[in-house]
């Protein structure tokens, strides 16, 4: 395996490991816009890159697949 796609499974991790981390005592949605706030504050433009490439392979659970597919729409307008 290369270095990037390495690195882009330790992000795809990382992004659902942070959903299942924010997902106790909140709903769904809230959830989801947590994550989604997290990814935008704490992650560089690379990284969201990434995670947007990995929207519908699989490799998101679905509340961290629900965040970025939020965010990528959001990123398409800037």
């Amino acid at each position: 395996m290369d270095g990037e796609a390495h690195r882009n499974e330790q992000l795809y991790a990382m992004a659902n490991q942070i959903a299942d981390n924010l997902a106790h005592g909140r709903s769904e949605q809230e959830t989801i816009d947590e994550v989604a706030s997290h990814i935008r504050r704490f992650w560089s433009r690379d990284m969201k890159d990434s995670l947007f490439d990995a929207l519908e392979s699989g490799e998101l659970n679905p509340l961290a697949e629900e965040a970025a597919s939020n965010l990528a729409r959001e990123y398409q307008f800037k």
